[in-house]
């Protein structure tokens, strides 16, 4: 008579006392056994790569700044560069005017005329002087007939309007002013219309 446990035994030639049931056996590729075991073999950590690509976005923004930094140095740098051979133009310039003033009185004073070769030797070193001057950037300033501004002009003096000129316009200038590129060199100086006088105004 055989025992319970012969009775349950698995027939045929290849089954043994001892051995694991077919249901135990381990599956090869399930995901789930996969997974746990890859957890305590050194898995690949999910996160990292999302950590990575932060780190090197924030290096770029990092090289970004410096660049725009290093740009702006540059820039400042270049501008005073320029500034610097601006102001040391403009000292030379503004010592240069006085000569320029002389020419221009020496040529009022003249009685010659437009035949005297000592006045066209004269004229032509005053324009030679303006063209130079012009190249610079150095232009006189319109003063005569242009209502007096206090960015262009020193009032030295006022006068009598002649009839229809208003107040407050220039019509004398003693010293021509002048600009250099887009900065005042030199004031005028001008004499600027006064009140017109209670005659003038009814005749008006």
């Amino acid at each position: 008579m055989k025992t319970k446990r012969e009775t349950m035994a698995p027939e045929g030639d290849d089954a043994r006392p001892g051995d694991a049931p077919a249901g135990d056996a381990p599956i090869e590729g399930d995901p789930a056994r996969d997974a746990e075991g890859g957890e305590g073999q050194g898995g690949a950590d999910p996160e990292r790569p999302g950590s990575e690509l932060d780190r090197l976005r924030a290096r770029e923004e990092e090289l970004l700044r410096a660049l725009a930094e290093m740009t702006n140095v540059q820039r400042r740098r270049k501008l005073e560069s320029e500034q610097t051979v601006l102001y040391a133009k403009e000292s030379l310039v503004r010592d240069l005017l006085p000569v320029l003033d002389d020419l221009n009185r020496a040529l009022a004073a003249m009685p010659g005329g437009s035949d005297d070769p000592v006045r066209a030797g004269i004229e032509l070193v005053r324009e030679r002087f303006l063209k130079i001057l012009e190249r610079e950037g150095v232009v006189p300033i319109r003063s005569e007939g242009q209502p007096f501004d206090p960015n262009l002009h020193d009032a030295i003096g006022e006068g009598k309007p002649s009839r229809g000129i208003p107040p407050g316009t220039v019509i004398e200038v003693a010293q021509p002013g002048y600009r250099m590129r887009d900065r005042v060199l030199r004031h005028a100086k001008v004499i600027v219309a006064g009140p017109a006088d209670e005659k003038d105004r009814n005749n008006a």
